[in-house]
């Protein structure tokens, strides 16, 4: 069922590039249906799964090599599942309201399914070869969309660099977890994790260090984390779709889906929690000086990405669920917010929040959207993002209960820090558009108000995100429990709550929403401090691929030069080099029978000369000092 799921999802989209031109009226309704029907039947699972019972799949791919495609249900799987899929038909929805001039919509349907498709496969796949493969068609499906206005320029750049960063660490990725497959005796991922003893293995730490280097490329992490905001320049559905819910969150998963077998181990413990809260705290601090709506919203992705990692470094069951409700309340508070950026740009032809103002009397709905959206963000109560910022420090603290030291006041320091910056853009998204009745001399106009069906998507995940928080009884832990065991490797009962009385934690977070709220009413003197840009690795990115590029001109200059005579050269002198390197390595009087006779001093004689002939004769420049050095 689920391959089946998958080859429609990658029809679906070239059918709707097909009919988009000839029946506009209800290409938005069909491209709903494929995403839904995934999502309904995934809830579905959700009883069988709570009686213990996970649905697994087997597809015969290269039978001679003994490869297939194997699929795995569990609690992990289905939370990303219904993410990508109620937040997919949400965006394809969108899609067609938010593209609805442009002649190339069915194109961008056509890449969008392919990407829900591959990113589906990828967090149901059990099998290493399949993950890379769906990995792999996550980065290529994202790269068309980022690009998907090649004429621009920024586009280009901002899908070259994703493609880069996130190729190459995918590649980091398949050569650990093949390292790891090796060492383990099978290619299926439950079974490597149940394997005994693979921390003791030669190949764990390498394999670990490749497979974390890639979950850190792929959900933009310290020092990775500049491509994701430079990949803004895609079309807004594209950014809510990829950078809030599904792409970011790909080595996320990852990291979830090994941590069962590799939490205890010091390597994973400490690089997950140093590059996580490197990421968590720059996020947090540089989104507060972005003026681009998109901007803002993509460095606190990066910082809700560095939360996630860092919980992922501990072992603990409040961890597991306070990730488990961290993912969650992130996609449903961030792809909204990106959906309202998209609809504000398209209504005003800009993102920048100082151009706009009194959005509220012009736009009440998208307003309304947007406030409710950025107060879950900001973690207030009764938000989903409270709850989330509340797991958040619960596992803090239950580290620093559990060990002591100064490492677990300085994490619950900096998450507080973060938390406070959160507030705090959260109150600038809305009050600068929103609700300041003052506009600027260059104030932007609306040309005309948004319908209610462009909206229409970012409402429903809003009210989902509102109604979480009061079913956290039942029937949420259907889906908090797996999904938490997946993570945890045991059993896990979530007991959430809004209000758990006057804890240490809640009164961080209390302390944080009031620091929030002065950072934002100093705004104005922070942020030129923090409008140049961020700490990353971007400068080393474009060095190293500038020095690429001088390497290859440097090489093809010396290599390429148009003589027969010099490629030859090179070809033999390779394989000479190669068949000298082999023979040093023998020992010849070991294998020979009798051994070989020394040498005599006419022999070596005639071996140099045979040498510097055949040498003369390759480099010579006339045809008549070749042939004299061939005799």
């Amino acid at each position: 069922m689920l391959f089946s799921f998958l080859l429609i999802l990658f029809a679906s989209g070239f059918v709707l590039w097909l009919i988009r031109p000839h029946n506009k009226t209800y290409a938005g309704w069909l491209s709903l249906l494929p995403p839904a029907a995934v999502a309904g039947w995934l809830l579905a699972r959700l009883g069988p799964l709570a009686e213990g019972i996970v649905y697994t799949e087997r597809v015969t791919w290269i039978p001679s090599l003994g490869v297939e495609l194997a699929f795995r249900l569990d609690g992990l799987a289905i939370l990303f599942g219904l993410i990508i899929s109620v937040i997919g038909a949400g965006i394809a929805f969108y899609t067609h309201y938010y593209l609805d001039d442009d002649p190339e919509q069915g194109r961008f349907y056509a890449f969008l399914f392919a990407f829900m498709a591959s990113m589906l496969g990828l967090v149901w796949a059990d099998n290493v070869i399949a993950i890379f493969v769906f990995w792999e068609g996550t980065s290529i499906t994202s790269y068309l969309l980022i690009g998907f206005k090649h004429k621009d320029e920024k586009s280009r750049k901002g899908a070259n660099t994703a493609l880069v960063v996130t190729g190459f660490g995918g590649l980091f990725m398949l050569a650990g977890l093949l390292l790891l497959a090796q060492a383990a005796g099978t290619y299926t991922i439950s079974e490597i994790l149940s394997t005994p003893g693979l921390m003791e293995t030669f190949v764990f730490p390498y394999a670990l260090g490749l497979v974390m280097l890639g979950a850190f490329t792929k959900s933009a992490q310290f020092p990775f984390h500049f491509w994701l905001p430079g990949a803004m320049a895609a079309p807004t559905p594209a950014s809510a779709y990829l950078h809030s819910a599904t792409m970011v969150k790909a080595g996320v998963y990852l990291l979830a889906r090994l941590h069962p077998a590799f939490s205890e181990s010091e390597i994973w413990f400490w690089s997950l929690l140093v590059v996580g809260t490197i990421t968590m705290t720059i996020g947090a601090i540089f989104a507060l000086g972005k003026s681009d709506l998109k901007a803002l919203l993509a460095y606190a992705t990066v910082s809700q990405l560095g939360i996630l990692v860092l919980l992922l470094a501990f072992d603990f069951k409040e961890a597991a669920i306070a990730a488990v409700v961290g993912t969650l309340a992130h996609s449903l508070y961030k792809g909204p917010l990106f959906m309202v950026a998209g609809i504000i740009d398209h209504a005003t032809h800009t993102r920048n929040i100082h151009r706009l103002a009194n959005l509220w009397q012009s736009m009440p709905v998208v307003s309304g959207v947007a406030i409710l959206a950025a107060l879950s963000m900001a973690g207030l109560p009764p938000f989903f993002g409270f709850l989330a910022k509340e797991t958040l420090l619960e596992t803090l603290f239950h580290e620093l209960e559990s060990h002591g030291g100064v490492v677990p006041l300085l994490l619950i320091g900096l998450a507080a820090l973060a938390g406070a910056f959160f507030v705090a853009y959260s109150l600038t998204l809305i009050w600068e558009p929103f609700l300041r009745r003052t506009p600027p001399e260059d104030a932007a106009h609306v040309d005309h108000a948004p319908g209610l069906p462009i909206v229409l998507p970012a409402l429903v995940l809003v009210a989902i995100g509102l109604v979480i928080p009061f079913t956290l009884s039942n029937p949420m832990p259907l889906l908090f429990d797996p999904a938490s065991e997946s993570i945890y490797g045991g059993q896990v009962e979530t007991h959430l709550s809004l209000w758990h009385g006057l804890t240490p934690y809640f009164i961080t977070s209390m302390l944080a929403i009031a620091t929030g709220a002065l950072i934002f009413w100093g705004r104005n003197q922070l942020r030129p401090l923090l409008a140049e840009g961020s700490v990353n690795g971007a400068w080393l990115f474009e060095r190293t691929i500038n020095g690429l590029y001088a390497t290859a001109r440097f090489s093809t200059r010396i290599i390429q030069d148009r003589s027969l005579s010099t490629h030859v050269l090179i070809v033999f002198s390779a394989a000479v080099a190669v068949l000298l390197y082999a023979a040093g390595a023998i020992d010849w009087d070991a294998h020979l029978h009798p051994p070989i006779a020394p040498l005599e001093v006419i022999e070596v004689v005639l071996v140099i000369a045979s040498i510097i002939a055949a040498v003369g004769t390759v480099i010579a420049v006339s045809r008549l000092n070749a042939i004299i050095s061939l005799g």
